[in-house]
């Protein structure tokens, strides 16, 4: 043993010593410019478009940010937008829980044949582009959906929803229902991703430990004692993202209730008019006013998702020690049917979308029909002199996927490895400082950072709205949190001792950070990249105030103005679900992508 110890400190002085060679010393050095510049760049481009944006609005209004704030109850139709976006978030937050914890229960607690492909299906509508969400829940309660045709009528609101409707006294519930189900269904992976992995790696004899206990016997007691503080954390974790993805929600709201605002439609509304010197000065003061509100009850919420996934992170390390995922055996009846059920309302609103382009609506003697036909994807493809052909909309959204790709990554992997190397160097505090930072994006959500771009550009240099690279801005600043919450869980998994090793081998710097890190790290960096093109090609909050000229559209933009066209033409309708199809496919081939690089023990929960 004495001999042993002897070799691994012999072993270990070795790696010291190759630790502090000069092609070492430059790497490392090289490594901390590379850190210190991506933070820097990070930092300016996340924080300036809002400082000049804010400075404008400012300057236009006449008001501070404290009057701002303190003016928002008086701001027209500012309370009501918020008290229906809280209500819509919380509402979202709980059904998701209701939704997702049976779900993810059933996956976990028993063995399936096909585990990794039951999560990914369930996951897809997470990378899924809202708009496409929006079109596939449109398609759902469309008069002559499927909805309609079981007799409930969430559009038109009328039938058992009408009626309840007017029991209750309550102004479109058919609206708000829809609402809440598409955000369920849109954050649904979010519980499967947190709450699964904890469940899957629980050890069963602590259920029969428990239950042999006094404390135990019956199953709120078992629910008090072991259930709440395991899986407690994660659930709050996922709920608390819901509620936050949910409260910056645009399209699903501007789609699904056309007759209530959030703070965020109601932002984008007046977005396009505020700014601007002597001209809507009322627009100015709402958007002041309520980014503010906005911004704060998001940095809260931020704040303690934090919190959360910090004890997410500790209490699943803690059951991952066991070293193996445990079972209870074969499924259930019951658990099929829960796992069915989960994957049937996963697929309905794509099926809906794909099987809406081929339908051309026909009005025959007073009743709607649908017939079968190739037109719409004509019409898509093709365009017209209002609409850009999705040929050319696909050609700009890939453009600036790839770009953002090329800056989101690199920016991202750095600013992780910079997270996990303060936190080993005992830097807590700053570490996570610094990881709060990167998800402050997530605090202003698209639109707002379409808008911090868009008033911060007009005052700082507004010609830049010439540029046909402008929306990779915002789409890079939306999109860096995410890569930085997938490399940083694949930092802190790396196990150190490969590092040593490459350098007892005296590999070059080059050699050594290949062999070290990047080997172990190309899987969760596929990960990253393809999550990066699906978030980028479906962006529409940024991409809605700041492309919307006619000649730099994207995808997500086409379908959006051809639902807005009148409805009277017979073939908007299937033109918009054909080319929602198409950036289906592009947003599905990227998931399948990232699933089958995706670790079994991946923690990033996205």
């Amino acid at each position: 043993m004495a001999k042993c110890d002897s070799n691994g400190m012999r072993l270990r002085t070795v790696a010291h010593a190759a630790l502090k060679s000069p092609a070492s010393s430059i790497l490392y050095r090289s490594e901390n410019t590379l850190r210190v510049f991506a933070i820097f760049l990070f930092t300016i481009g996340s924080t300036l478009p809002f400082v000049y944006a804010l400075a404008r609005l400012e300057y236009v209004t006449g008001w501070s940010a404290w009057q701002a704030l303190t003016e928002f109850k008086n701001i027209y139709g500012g309370m009501e937008a918020l008290k229906f976006t809280l209500l819509e978030a919380i509402a979202s937050s709980v059904l998701t829980i209701l939704i997702g914890l049976p779900v993810a229960w059933c996956l976990s607690r028993y063995q399936w044949k096909r585990i990794r492909m039951l999560r990914a299906l369930i996951a897809v509508p997470f990378v899924t582009p809202s708009i496409v969400a929006a079109m596939g829940f449109l398609s759902l309660i469309r008069q002559g959906g499927l909805l309609t045709k079981i007799g409930i009528d969430l559009r038109l609101e009328t039938g058992i929803v009408g009626w309840f409707a007017e029991a209750s006294g309550w102004n479109h519930p058919g609206h708000f229902l829809a609402l809440i189900i598409a955000h369920a269904w849109f954050n649904l992976s979010l519980m499967i991703r947190f709450v699964e992995p904890t469940l899957s790696t629980l050890d069963p004899a602590w259920e029969e430990q428990l239950s042999m206990l006094p404390g135990g016997k019956s199953r709120v007691s078992r629910l008090k004692y072991l259930w709440i503080p395991v899986i407690g954390p994660a659930i709050f974790c996922a709920a608390a993202l819901s509620f936050l993805f949910s409260f910056t929600s645009f399209a699903l709201v501007k789609w699904l209730t056309p007759t209530s605002h959030t703070l965020e439609s109601l932002m984008g509304d007046a977005g396009s008019s505020a700014g601007i010197v002597g001209y809507r000065i009322d627009s100015s003061e709402l958007i002041y006013s309520a980014a503010i509100v906005q911004f704060l009850i998001l940095l809260l919420t931020l704040w303690i998702t934090s919190l959360l996934q910090k004890r997410y992170s500790e209490r699943l390390s803690l059951l991952s020690e066991q070293g193996v995922r445990k079972h209870h055996g074969t499924p259930t009846k019951s658990a099929q049917i829960v796992i069915l059920l989960g994957v049937i309302f996963t697929l309905l609103p794509f099926i809906s979308v794909l099987i809406s382009s081929f339908q051309v609506r026909q009005i025959s003697e007073g009743s709607i029909e649908r017939n079968w036909t190739l037109e719409g994807w004509r019409s898509a493809w093709g365009g017209d002199m209002s609409t850009m052909g999705v040929g050319e909309a696909m050609s700009n959204s890939i453009i600036y996927a790839t770009c953002t790709l090329l800056i989101a990554l690199p920016l991202g992997w750095i600013l992780a490895s910079t997270i996990f190397q303060l936190e080993e160097n005992g830097w807590s505090k700053t570490s996570k400082l610094l990881d709060l930072a990167c998800m402050l994006p997530l605090a202003v959500s698209a639109l707002m950072v379409g808008l911090g771009v868009l008033l911060g550009g007009l005052r700082w240099y507004p010609e830049m709205f010439s540029w046909f690279l402008l929306p990779v801005y915002p789409h890079v600043l939306l999109t860096v949190p995410f890569v930085v919450r997938v490399m940083l869980p694949a930092y802190q998994s790396l196990d150190p001792a490969f590092s040593e090793q490459c350098h007892m081998l005296n590999l070059s710097p080059a050699r050594s950070w290949y062999h070290g890190k990047l080997m172990f790290l190309r899987g969760p960096a596929v990960v990253a990249g393809s999550l990066t093109l699906a978030f980028s090609l479906g962006e529409f909050g940024a991409s809605w105030l700041l492309v919307r000229s006619g000649t730099w559209d994207t995808l997500s933009i086409v379908v959006d103005q051809l639902m807005s066209r009148p409805n009277f033409d017979p073939l908007i309708h299937t033109t918009a679900m054909a080319a929602a199809t198409m950036l289906m496919l592009l947003t599905f081939a990227l998931f399948v992508l990232a699933e089958r690089f995706r670790a079994h023990d991946d923690r990033s929960g996205f």
